[in-house]
C-alpha cells in the first residue's frame, strides 16, 4: 500500500483549506449562489468546489449526488451523512488516506504529521507537505469528522495538536459502502485480509474483532466474508449502482 500511495496525485488539491462545517451549511441554505453570497475569498471559493467533489456530495459534472440529498435531509446533524464523507475523503484524497492507514491511532502535532508525511512519500515537496497537513488538519478541526467521530480531534496551540482515537459504533451502512467503495477501488472480486488496503476498520479507526460480525449482520447479499477475506457476487458494474443509503 506504501508504493500505492506513493504514486497517487493530489496531496494538496483544496488551496490549502480543510473543509469546515459552516461552508457545507452555506452550500445547503444556497445551492445556486453559495459562492456569490458567502462572503468566501476567491481561494476559499475554489477549496469548497472542490472538497464538494472530494466528499462527494457533487459528482464530477457538478450534479448533486444521493449523499447530498441525505446530508440536506438530514442537517444539522447528518450522522450517517457525515461518516459516509468520510468514506470518500479517505478513497478521494490521498493526504486522509495516507493518514488513517500508515498513522493509525494516536496524538501527534502538525509539524510530526509533515515529518512522517515527507518520510512516507519523498517524492513530494515541501510546499505539498505543509500544505497537504493543513488542508487535513484543517478538516478535522472545522468538521464532526475530526472531534465527534473520532479521526482527529485537534487542540489549538503552536504547534496545533491532533489525537486520534478512532469510531467504535460506526454506522452499519458506512461500514457497507466503506466495503463498495474498497471493492470499486481494486477492481477485483476476492480480496484477502492479509493485503494491505483501505480496510473499513482502518478507515474508520474501530476495532477489527467488532467490524467483521458488524458486516456479517449487515446482510448484504452482493458480497461475502470469511477466514480468507471478501468476496463480490456480483459484477463491479452492478456493483456500482447498489443503493446503501
Amino acid at each position: 500500500m506504501l508504493d500505492q500511495l506513493s504514486s497517487l496525485t493530489g496531496w494538496a488539491r483544496h488551496c490549502t483549506f480543510g473543509l469546515r462545517r459552516e461552508w457545507l451549511g452555506l452550500v445547503l441554505r444556497e445551492p445556486q449562489r453559495w459562492a456569490a453570497v458567502g462572503g468566501l475569498g476567491t481561494r476559499q471559493i475554489q477549496s469548497l468546489a472542490r472538497w464538494l467533489r472530494t466528499t462527494g456530495l457533487l459528482d464530477q459534472r457538478g450534479k448533486a449526488t444521493t449523499l447530498y440529498g441525505l446530508l440536506e435531509a438530514t442537517w444539522p446533524e447528518a450522522r450517517l451523512a457525515w461518516q459516509l464523507l468520510w468514506v470518500n475523503v479517505i478513497f478521494n484524497f490521498p493526504t486522509a488516506r495516507w493518514y488513517a492507514l500508515r498513522m493509525g491511532l494516536g496524538e501527534w502535532d502538525t509539524l510530526q504529521l509533515r515529518t512522517a508525511l515527507q518520510s512516507s512519500v519523498p517524492r513530494l515537496a515541501i510546499h505539498t507537505v505543509s500544505n497537504a497537513i493543513l488542508e487535513l488538519v484543517g478538516l478535522l478541526e472545522r468538521t464532526p469528522i475530526g472531534y465527534e467521530f473520532g479521526q482527529g480531534n485537534v487542540t489549538t496551540g503552536r504547534p496545533r495538536r491532533v489525537r486520534r482515537e478512532g469510531l467504535r459504533d460506526v454506522a452499519t451502512p458506512a461500514l457497507l459502502y466503506a466495503v463498495q467503495r474498497l471493492f470499486l477501488a481494486e477492481g477485483r472480486p476476492h480480496l484477502a485480509l492479509g493485503e494491505d488496503l483501505v480496510w473499513p476498520w482502518l478507515l474508520f479507526g474501530c476495532p477489527f474483532e467488532m467490524t467483521l460480525p458488524q458486516l456479517a449482520a449487515g446482510h448484504a447479499p452482493w458480497f461475502s466474508l470469511d477466514a480468507q477475506g471478501l468476496h463480490l457476487h456480483i459484477s463491479m458494474e452492478a456493483l456500482r449502482d447498489v443503493a446503501l443509503f
